[in-house]
């Protein structure tokens, strides 16, 4: 059987980007930079980094907290006061501990033109997720039992739900079929009453995959795709190859990643469609609550509300503003990778004095 998660770094946006083996090249030069000025890792990931009581945490396209031996600890109070991290991720909140984010055009690792350019939905959301855990377990559940009444339900979006596991058996359909099942079982009680009967319909499915298109091609084949970045929080930031791939396609897209995300987007110069989707998600806490709702109901929710106002417009028009929101953005990862050097050049200086 064909390692369905492996398989995805043989897509477009690795192969034209080169992102990992940049990312790589990034973590050795700070590793390299690190055992010269006598620290040590703490583990085969050399990620954590100790030299007497100062600790140092390189952690790129990752979130930091899984560089934590505390998960419980609020994000302010993951490391101590003697810590450095040095990643990608934008943390919204104060810390004991010295963030050295670096310069936002890191994100230039990401820059692309995808081959497919032409925008030609043919069905309504296109949910594609290689690995299995909860929120994207969650998201699952939200949409088919937003669907179940819908007579055409088998070909209303373009599902790739492949249940790869870090912790489970992926060998054999058996194997994957199985992560499903762990996952409900982890489930609590307030989420079986909601989704128990979408569970007992979706389980003999899976893994599931309702298409023949490649993965670029299902991209172009909805009106909307649905990006699920791997850790989202209310305090942290941390982007990937996911919704930059989005980004550089004419296709609106929802963003479940951390809050603030699609602001953050915007900021750095993106064109987030915000004019065809208001990703009023984008501020909602993670937890639900009476107060704020439920983020993940109100994320497939926004979308699937967007696909309908979309259907009432004149497709064109359409096709037009979104083809210029991927150009836009093609050519501002371009500018990214064509700063990262100098905007190196200018905060290592500092961060190196941070770890003498």
């Amino acid at each position: 059987m064909t390692d369905p998660y492996h398989q995805i770094y043989q897509g477009e946006i690795f192969t034209q980007s080169q992102c990992i083996v940049q990312e790589n090249t990034m973590m050795d030069f700070f590793r390299n930079n690190l055992m010269a000025l006598g620290y040590c890792p703490l583990n085969d990931s050399k990620k954590v980094w100790q030299r007497g009581n100062r600790t140092v945490v390189v952690c790129l396209v990752d979130d930091v907290i899984t560089c934590s031996q505390e998960y419980s600890k609020a994000l302010p109070y993951q490391f101590d006061k003697n810590t450095v991290v040095i990643t990608d991720n934008r943390i919204n909140v104060p810390t004991q501990y010295k963030v050295r984010q670096v310069p936002e055009s890191f994100y230039g690792i990401y820059s692309h033109q995808p081959q497919q350019s032409v925008w030609k939905p043919s069905r309504r959301l296109n949910f594609s997720v290689n690995r299995i855990d909860t929120k994207r377990f969650l998201v699952m559940l939200e949409i088919y039992h937003r669907a179940r009444l819908n007579p055409e339900l088998a070909t209303l979006d373009h599902i790739n739900f492949n249940c790869w596991s870090w912790s489970g058996n992926n060998s054999s359909r058996a194997g994957l079929k199985d992560n499903f099942l762990r996952e409900w079982d982890m489930l609590g009680n307030e989420y079986h009453a909601v989704y128990r009967q979408s569970f007992q319909e979706l389980k003999e499915q899976m893994p599931m995959i309702n298409h023949t298109l490649s993965h670029e091609e299902s991209h172009v084949s909805s009106w909307i795709n649905v990006v699920m970045e791997t850790y989202s929080s209310d305090n942290n930031i941390a982007l990937s190859e996911k919704i930059f791939r989005a980004m550089c396609l004419p296709v609106p897209w929802i963003l479940y990643s951390g809050k603030h995300s699609v602001a953050y987007l915007h900021s750095m110069g993106f064109d987030v469609l915000d004019d065809i989707i208001p990703h009023s998600y984008d501020s909602m806490i993670e937890n639900r609550t009476a107060a704020y709702g439920d983020k993940m109901v109100d994320f497939i929710f926004e979308g699937v509300d967007a696909v309908s106002r979309m259907k009432t417009q004149r497709f064109q028009t359409l096709s037009q503003r979104t083809g210029q929101a991927a150009a836009h953005n093609q050519h501002r990862l371009a500018e990214l990778k064509a700063q990262w050097p100098r905007d190196f050049a200018q905060w290592w200086p500092a961060v190196l004095a941070d770890l003498q």
